[in-house]
């Protein structure tokens, strides 16, 4: 009941926030680092990490902010949100972002650690059998030159910890060009957007097939 209770004020809270624009027009007032628990020499290296980053032109410019229990410890607009204008990154500069499901669930996920309901270093395959038996996808030269992807047992189970920071050797989405990522489009495992009831019939379908895929380190 504390989880649930408390992902919805997460949620709500996020609601509340991109409902209102002029919520971060200034930006919020950061306390002194130490008084939320954090080192003012490590905040530093922080902003001269993203200086770095935006004057090697890695990136235009970014808007970072660090709290703990309600207290800003910081809170930084760098660089610009147009290379072209040079228009300055402001706290209220309007991002066009993907995949936000990602830091929600993860979030509850935390959560489950937090109660001891969930640990990071348990196999995926405790919750999904059909991860027990899978082997990495390594692509290797065969004698008339051509690339062959051959099967590998895996090193360690991939961990719940390995999803959340996407190092669990599956690919993604549209990304990658490797012969285990063509192997994924050739078995179709992303041509359409299906509903519940086809996720589960294809994941009960592919327990048989996973051996075919890179899903290790």
């Amino acid at each position: 009941m504390l989880t649930s209770v408390r992902l919805r004020n997460f949620v709500i809270t996020a609601a509340l926030i991109a409902a209102s624009p002029s919520a971060f027009a200034e930006g919020p007032v950061p306390v002194k680092p130490a008084e939320a628990g954090f080192n003012e020499a490590g905040l530093a290296r922080l902003d001269a990490y993203i200086k770095n980053e935006i004057a090697t032109n890695k990136i235009p410019g970014a808007i970072m902010m660090i709290q703990r229990q309600g207290k800003t410890a910081y809170f930084s607009s760098l660089g610009v949100r147009d290379p072209n204008t040079k228009e300055p990154m402001t706290p209220d500069t309007i991002f066009r972002i993907y995949s936000m499901s990602k830091p929600i669930t993860t979030v509850a996920a935390m959560m489950l650690v937090e109660e001891g309901k969930l640990q990071l270093d348990e196999p995926l395959s405790k919750y999904i059998p059909a991860f027990a038996d899978v082997k990495v996808g390594v692509e290797k030269k065969g004698e008339d030159g051509t690339m062959g992807l051959e099967l590998v047992p895996l090193r360690r189970p991939i961990t719940i910890q390995d999803l959340m920071r996407h190092t669990s050797g599956l690919t993604y989405g549209f990304f990658g060009e490797g012969l285990v990522k063509k192997t994924y489009v050739d078995a179709k495992l992303n041509a359409e957007d299906p509903d519940n009831a086809v996720r589960r019939a294809d994941s009960e379908a592919a327990t048989g097939l996973s051996a075919r895929h890179d899903v290790g380190l």
